[in-house]
Formats: structure tokens, sequence, C-alpha cells
């Protein structure tokens, strides 16, 4: 047995359509599993699944905000009859904040970074447990922020929030271990995606963030985060619960 095979086990991406969630989605549909991918933009994901595999059987999209309930069991829903079952879910879908000083930002703002980021990954969650139970077993894995660990300066919307799917994941980490399901978070470092594109068109600050704090002296691509999520989710990582993988190029050190 291939300790890293997924052999048609069928997992959830949410806001996989793009950026890591894409990079995720592709990555597992490699590995054998069956994907579906959620996220508000149907059009973009059916594209998303297109590019995975114009003909393959193992990838569907689904609509999916994750800020609504609603919206998420019917996701929800659709992946299970398509898939005959749920194995894992990725809470991915996020935004960045508000982008100004805390005593600038208002409720309103500071809310949909929070409905977004921590609550749209509860509700995700929330969604995936009774078909994890169902199968006798289950991974879950969420997307963390080095801004969880380290803070950011004019987003502490989006770092609290970050911070809360870290503590999220290990209370529910031993909730549900005695059902056989293992929860776990990522936490990217400075990834190249479409949500970073102001601070690449930066370049001071693009080549100070890689020449002074990443040891590795790059920012990582979305595919590399892709390994420690199969891992994950994957029979290899089966003793692996209650934790972050940083994944951030040893910004933590640097």
């Amino acid at each position: 047995m291939n300790l890293f095979d997924l052999d048609n086990r069928a997992v959830i991406v949410t806001g996989g359509n793009r950026g890591i969630g894409f990079a995720l989605a592709k990555g597992l549909h490699q590995y054998g599993a069956k994907v579906i991918i959620a996220a508000r933009d149907h059009a973009r994901s059916q594209r998303a699944c297109d590019a995975i595999s114009p003909d393959s059987d193992r990838v569907l999209a689904v609509k999916c905000d994750v800020t609504c309930t609603k919206s998420v069991s019917v996701a929800f829903e659709q992946a299970q009859e398509w898939a005959g079952g749920l194995y894992g879910c990725i809470a991915n879908a996020g935004v960045r904040g508000a982008g100004c000083a805390l005593d600038e930002v208002n409720a309103t703002a500071w809310r949909a970074a929070f409905n977004t980021n921590l609550e749209g990954t509860m509700n995700t969650f929330q969604a995936a447990i009774k078909p994890l139970k169902a199968q006798g077993e289950g991974r879950l894995v969420a997307v963390s922020s080095l801004a969880a660990l380290h803070g950011n300066a004019l987003f502490t919307d989006y770092s609290s929030a970050k911070a809360g799917i870290e503590g999220l994941c290990r209370a529910l980490a031993i909730e549900l271990a005695p059902h056989k399901i293992n929860v776990n978070c990522i936490m990217p470092g400075w990834v190249d995606t479409e949500m970073n594109t102001d601070i690449k068109q930066d370049r001071r600050q693009f080549e100070s963030i890689k020449r002074l704090r990443v040891p590795l002296k790059r920012w990582a691509s979305a595919e590399e985060m892709v390994g420690a999520v199969v891992y994950l989710m994957s029979g290899a990582g089966s003793y692996h619960t209650g934790d972050t993988l940083r994944i951030d190029g040893g910004y933590h050190i640097g």
C-alpha cells in the first residue's frame, strides 16, 4: 500500500478555484482523490475542474458561500450524492481583511473578515463532521496563515481570525479523535498568489521579505503547499492530529 495514495477518497476543498485552494485540489486529484471544488464563483470553479482534468469523473464543482450555513449544507449534500460519501475536507476559503489600522476598522469590515475566515471554517467543518462520522474515519484540514503566529500590521482582523482557526482545530481534534477523524492546520508563509499581487508589485517590500525574513530567499508557489496536505489526508498522516504545519521557507526563524 502506498502511504500517500488517496485512492478515490472524496475530499471537498473550499475556495478551490484559485490560488492555494486550486493547487491543493489539483494535487489531491493527482494522488487519486475525488475532488469537489466548493466556491462562490461557480463558473470559475467549473473552469478549475476542466483545468485539473476535462474528462475526469473524479472532479466536481459545487456553488458554496462559506458564510451561509444553508449554502454550505446544500454544497455538502451535492458532494456526498455525487461521491457516495465523504472522507475529507479542506477549509481554505478566506479573505485578507480590511487592510487598515485597528482604530480605523469599522465593525462591518471586522465582522466580514471573521465571517469568511473563522466562521466560514466553522460552518465548513460543521457540515463535514456528520458524513465523516458516517464514513467511520476522516480528515479535516484548515488553512491558517503566518499572520496568526507573527501578526500582520494593518490586518488585525485577518491575523485574529486565522489564530482563531488554529484554536478551533486544536479543540476539534480532541473532540473528534474518538471518531477517528484527524484535524490539523497548515500555515503557509508568503505564497505567490492573486491575494498577494499588490505586495509583489511593491518591489521594495517584496524584496525585503525575501532578503531579510525568509532563509530560503524566495516566496513559495501554491504547489508547494500540496505535499503537506497530501500527507495529512493520507495514511502517512494517520497519527497526526491537533497540529499546525508551518510551510514558510523558515520565516519563523529568519
